[in-house]
């Protein structure tokens, strides 16, 4: 039998105080990668999610239910075109889709 796979949101953006892109797991407490591109911070913080699994299963610590596991509805809205714009800017440089930035900020 297939397992379902599990997906986080990863957040990507640069750190100007770190002077690298940082890839946060904004659900796992602490779960982040580091890179010199958003690419690399990215593999690092797959990395980290498996970590973090990994010492939570054998600490027998809760695991969270990723956002996008759980059951979800539509929400359409009409937003004005600047608004629109904006949303998808900053989806763009976080390296998210609409939906994940959406989401993720509501969530936040």
């Amino acid at each position: 039998m297939k397992q379902k796979k599990i997906v986080y949101i990863i957040r990507v953006f640069w750190s100007e105080e770190d002077r690298c892109y940082v890839a946060e797991v904004p659900e796992l407490r602490g779960c982040s990668g580091l890179g010199p591109t958003p690419e690399q911070a990215l593999r690092e913080a797959r990395r980290s999610i498996q970590n973090w699994m990994r010492v939570a299963k054998k600490e027998k610590l809760p695991i969270p239910e990723p956002i996008g596991m759980k059951k979800s509805s539509r929400l359409n809205l009409r937003l004005p075109e600047e608004i629109v714009d904006q949303v998808k800017r900053a989806a763009r440089e976080r390296h998210m889709s609409l939906n994940q930035y959406a989401l993720w900020r509501l969530a936040s």
